[in-house]
């Protein structure tokens, strides 16, 4: 607001409007404003510090989740690792048919070497 001119003390004119205001008039008005302008920076402030402290939670279930990706990620290499040592250990009946089909594979090559040497 822009008060122009002083008529007496305590009252102003507002150009435009062109209307006499007195200071109680004045201060009644804006002591509401005031007390309602505490309230919004009261507010302002609260949601400042709760909006840092979610920042900071954020933050550590980030790195969390990075941390338990990476464990993830160790123990799914783990388990492949033993998936592969278990399919190269075999039973004693695997041994024998493994034995069978290599001997079997060896015949056929020797069968393939002696067509070609014809």
């Amino acid at each position: 607001m822009d008060f122009v001119n002083t008529l007496s003390e305590g009252t102003f004119v507002y150009p435009s409007y062109k209307k006499c205001l007195d200071m109680n008039d004045v201060s009644a008005s804006i002591d509401p404003l005031v007390s309602k302008l505490l309230k919004v920076k009261k507010k302002v402030d609260s949601l400042n510090e709760e909006n840092g402290q979610l920042k900071q939670q954020v933050q550590e279930l980030e790195r969390k989740l990075k941390s338990e990706t990476s464990r993830v990620q160790s123990v799914q290499s783990e388990y492949d690792r033993i998936k592969l040592a278990k399919s190269l250990v075999s039973s004693s009946s695997d041994k024998a048919e493994m034995k069978f089909r290599v001997n079997e594979l060896v015949k056929e090559i020797d069968r393939c070497i002696a067509l070609l040497n014809r």
